[in-house]
């Protein structure tokens, strides 16, 4: 099916216009405290490999998704003006602003692992003498060698290369349909359509490894508290303007109040981590200048004993 100029359809009021762009920049913002927050920790820790992965695949599923579906409106922008063309992109925009701010966190996540967590502890000396006789093959190490690479950190190159090979899939065949058969016909629109489901189930479960490993740890970690106060109620508010819309139903929205709820949940622990470490550190100083109090106090009841003592000697 060729390309029909008279399909484009009309240009989307300018309430519905000013109303993505805003969505489009809060999207962008929302993301802003995890990326800064990486930075400036330089640090990754706390963040789940599967909660990047979930992410970043779901993410990468989205976008194919609403390009294909939506490419009529990229090539509309050959007859319309560019006003009209950028209003009709603005859906996509968001899309892409919102996937890619997540394959950013992801690239970061990367960049900065932690490096005492790339691999496992070595045994100490006096450890490998006792255990030279039960492994006599193995060379002693020097105290500065690495041992083998950790769980968590063969997790998290297991994670980067599926990330790369479902990116790739995704061009690679997208290219392939609308190149060989067309963005219109059928097996294209299937293909679309595999990924927005797939899409969708990885939205639903993103959270669930994020909110476990955030538990078990018991603390926030790298994870951006301002990040999820902007972007909850967002999620809920973005749901609530979708189930609006006339004609649709609960499967259009479901995913992104379920979304919303569980980084609901996540936020929830985080908050209540955050306030028993600030009360731990609140106490720690109040003891250590309690200690300090003390010390100061005995000092010169101490130097005055030993100077009675000298008088007496003398």
């Amino acid at each position: 099916m060729l390309f029909d100029p008279t399909l484009c359809g009309e240009v989307p009021s300018s309430q519905n216009t000013i109303l993505t762009a805003l969505l489009c920049a809060g999207t962008f913002l929302s993301y802003l405290p995890q990326h800064l927050k990486i930075l400036k920790r330089r640090s990754s820790d706390g963040i789940s490999p599967y909660f990047i992965l979930l992410g970043t695949v779901g993410a990468g599923s989205n976008i194919t998704n609403i390009i294909l579906l939506q490419f009529i409106a990229l090539q509309c922008c050959t007859v319309q003006t560019y006003g009209a063309c950028v209003a009709s992109l603005l859906g996509i925009f968001q899309v892409v602003i919102q996937g890619t701010m997540f394959y950013i966190t992801f690239i970061l996540y990367m960049s900065f692992f932690p490096e005492q967590n790339k691999y496992e502890e070595l045994a100490d000396s006096a450890e490998a003498e006792e255990d030279s006789e039960s492994r006599p093959l193995l060379l002693p190490r020097s105290s500065g060698s690495k041992g083998p690479p950790s769980v968590e950190w063969q997790t998290a190159m297991w994670v980067a290369g599926a990330v790369v090979l479902h990116a790739g899939i995704c061009v690679f065949m997208s290219v392939l349909l609308v190149t060989l058969i067309g963005p219109y016909v059928a097996p294209t629109r299937t293909w679309a359509s595999l990924l927005g489901l797939f899409s969708l189930c990885l939205t639903c479960l993103q959270f669930f490894p994020q909110i476990i490993k955030t538990w078990r740890s018991g603390n926030v970690g790298a994870i951006s508290i301002p990040m999820m106060l902007m972007q909850t109620p967002g999620g809920y508010v973005f749901a609530y303007s979708i189930a609006i819309r006339p004609g649709v139903n609960w499967s259009s929205w479901i995913s992104t109040f379920v979304a919303a709820t569980l980084q609901c949940v996540l936020l929830v622990i985080c908050l209540s981590f955050e306030a028993r470490a600030k009360n731990q550190r609140a106490l720690e100083a109040t003891n250590a200048a309690v200690t300090d109090t003390a010390a100061d106090a005995e000092a010169p009841t101490a130097s005055a004993a030993a100077q009675a003592s000298e008088n007496v000697s003398t």
